[in-house]
């Protein structure tokens, strides 16, 4: 007590009854587990099972229900303890009211507590024999709350408890929100990296303009989209299909009875024009000739599932024809062995509108010179046979004077070539050893620097090893042990072995065996470090999608898993000149006493122009292979670019590039394509 003198009198402390402390503790460590797996990436069900067993469990509550927001406006029922025992569903009042009570839980950010047999505020009535606890999950004003929690309490407590139980119960209602907040946010993540993957396979499929090219690039990145095992694509061409390409393969053999089936099957496809999936008892719901076809090439290709998607490919003037086009296009994604993860009907139909403008323009392109000819030529014979005398001598004052000009006119002749934007610093990273990459530490575009651990991998092989030689060096040093302990025995120093070595010699040959598996194990230990795979130098993670890419999965040594770039370093063009091009570079930069001047343009960039100049040209080229008929592959040629021009550069852009070669007449500029075809049929 406080007396005059102004000193306080200290009370003896009140022990604790430990089944207090048992009883926190036991609280404590349910909002930890709680918590944590609010975290988890789990399913809504599965998390709000083990809350509700955990609360009914720590609670000794009669039972519990966790109900979802339905878009009627009602209460679904997600997971249940003993709900039946407490609230008579079949009884239409009963549940009703029950339905009631559920909304009057939402007037409150609180939660609110509902005795037997009694009314609240909003008139709603609690129609069971137990005490119900609810609880919304989240904010409750402004927006319906994602879940609803109902606990139900035995009667007789005091209202202590019953406000410990409003408490616990915002607790638990907390984490639940914080759980739905991560469920949130990793759904988001999982469109983010589907729009990334959408956003490569564009960039990928658009990259050619040949109809076979972009085909290929559909078929095989496509595959990876859609994580099946083979995309095949198969066009209409008139009245006949044609197989088009298939992923994995460069050279199909259309005359094969796989390919005769599949064009069959996608022509019966085309005429049902419906997406098609298959997975072994669909085929009965089909139109019997679809379904004859599709058993048949299943049979011959042993596919497990099968979806097949027809395109039309649509044009500016198809929004003024009322009539219905055919499918122009039909693309057929199989699966031979284990679901995909992804694999599924709704994600080749993804594909196959993202693929769509690609193989609309290859198309058209594909047509266009002969179309381009045969107008220009229509059009040249009706000209000419309109004019007369007069007009034709000015046509060929004309024609005199345009020859002068071609001729006598000098420009800029500049050699354009596709080129890619890479980093001055740049370093792969290989693997040390054979192995399974057991875990990745990095993804695309984060920050390492030297030494910085980008993945581990495991060698189960190498691990066995390593226990034979420790198993052995430590048999070898007991023994060893054994024999010092017995050269101190006299009696054994004064006896003389029978027909075995002598301590001494045995001694000699143990420790020069214990010396060998000291050095196996240094060997072996230096290998397991080679297991780590550390970044070589400062910069970012180039290498796209390296989660998926590596885990899990084994390597080879000496296999590139990464590259690491220095983008503040500086950047370089790299570009592929093509043959029939490079002898103009090259002699122009015999005759030039520096870098020729190049001026270039990145992807995006339409209104503005970069200036850098020519380094070197690479004196060798791969063959791509032994065709002769394949185009053949380009001369690489390093361009130096100044740095600080590039704000916006990244890793891999593309670039479109023109190197200054001098100057040359107009003419020869314009037409030195055919001037040099000519000129190569009356030399050669």
């Amino acid at each position: 007590m406080s007396g005059q003198h102004g000193y306080t009198e200290k009370m003896p402390a009140t022990p604790r009854h430990p089944s207090i402390d048992s009883g926190w503790q036991q609280l404590e460590d349910f909002m930890d587990q709680l918590h944590q797996s609010a975290r988890a990436p789990i399913e809504r069900t599965g998390f709000y099972q083990q809350l509700l067993n955990d609360c009914v469990t720590t609670l000794a509550a009669v039972g519990g229900a966790v109900w979802l927001p339905t878009p009627q406006g009602r209460w679904e029922l997600c997971y249940q303890i003993n709900l039946d025992q407490v609230v008579d569903r079949k009884d239409a009042d009963t549940a009703s009211a029950h339905q009631a009570l559920l909304h009057s839980a939402l007037t409150t950010n609180e939660p609110q507590l509902f005795l037997p047999r009694s009314g609240a505020a909003s008139s709603s009535t609690n129609p069971t024999d137990a005490v119900l606890v609810l609880g919304a999950v989240g904010a409750t004003s402004g927006g319906k709350p994602p879940a609803l929690i109902e606990l139900f309490m035995r009667t007789g407590s005091s209202p202590a408890t019953e406000r410990g139980w409003q408490e616990l119960l915002n607790s638990v209602c907390g984490a639940a929100a914080e759980f739905h907040v991560y469920e949130e946010l990793r759904t988001l993540q999982a469109e983010h990296g589907l729009h990334e993957q959408s956003l490569a396979l564009l960039r990928r499929v658009h990259r050619s303009t040949d109809l076979g090219q972009t085909a290929l690039e559909i078929a095989n990145e496509g595959r990876r989209f859609v994580d099946g095992d083979r995309l095949s694509i198969v066009w209409r061409r008139g009245k006949k299909w044609h197989h088009l390409a298939a992923s994995g393969v460069d050279r199909l053999e259309v005359r094969s009875d796989a390919s005769k089936q599949l064009e069959q099957l996608a022509e019966r496809i085309a005429s049902w024009d419906e997406p098609l999936d298959y997975h072994g008892s669909t085929a009965e719901e089909l139109p019997g000739e679809l379904a004859e076809l599709l058993e048949r090439y299943v049979d011959a290709s042993h596919a497990r599932r099968l979806v097949a998607v027809p395109i039309t490919l649509a044009t500016s003037e198809d929004d003024a024809r009322p009539e219905h086009k055919r499918p122009e296009l039909v693309l057929i994604a199989e699966l031979f062995g284990i679901q995909g993860k992804e694999f599924s009907c709704q994600r080749v139909v993804e594909l196959a509108a993202l693929c769509e403008p690609a193989f609309r323009q290859a198309v058209w392109l594909n047509r266009f010179p002969l179309r381009t000819t045969l107008r220009w030529a229509d059009r040249w014979a009706r000209w000419t046979q309109s004019w007369g005398i007069t007009r034709a001598g000015l046509l060929a004052v004309t024609f005199v004077t345009a020859v002068a000009a071609l001729s006598l006119v000098q420009t800029d002749f500049e050699i354009e070539a596709p080129a890619t934007l890479v980093p001055l610093v740049e370093r792969d990273v290989f693997a040390t050893t054979s192995g399974t990459v057991r875990e990745v530490h990095t993804q695309h575009g984060t920050d390492v620097k030297p030494g910085d651990v980008l993945a581990v991998l495991e060698d189960p092989q190498l691990a066995l090893e390593i226990e034979r030689v420790q198993g052995e060096s430590a048999t070898v040093r007991e023994r060893l042990d054994a024999i010092a302990a017995v050269r101190t025995d006299r009696r054994v120093r004064e006896e003389k072995p029978d027909g075995r070595l002598p301590l001494s010699a045995e001694s000699q040959q143990l420790e020069k065996q214990l010396a060998s598996l000291m050095k196996q194990q240094e060997i072996l230990e230096q290998l397991r470090a080679a297991l780590t795979i550390r970044s070589p130098i400062a910069g970012k993670v180039i290498t796209l999608d390296v989660q998926n890419l590596l885990r899990a999965r084994p390597v080879e040594r000496g296999q590139i898993l990464f590259t690491v770039a220095d983008p503040t370093a500086g950047w370089r063009l790299e570009a592929e000149v093509p043959q029939d091009r490079v002898g103009h570079v090259l002699a122009a930069q015999r005759d030039a006493q520096s870098g020729l001047p190049v001026r270039f343009r990145l992807a995006g960039e339409l209104e503005q122009t970069f200036d850098g100049h020519l380094e070197s040209v690479s004196a060798t080229t791969v063959m791509a292979g032994m065709d002769l008929e394949l185009d053949p592959q380009a001369v690489q040629a390093r361009i130096v670019v100044d740095a600080s021009q590039l704000p916006a550069a990244r890793p891999g852009m593309s670039a479109q590039v023109r190197i200054a070669c001098g100057r040359r007449s107009l003419g020869y500029v314009w037409l030195h394509d055919v001037w040099e075809t000519l000129y190569s049929w009356w030399s050669f």
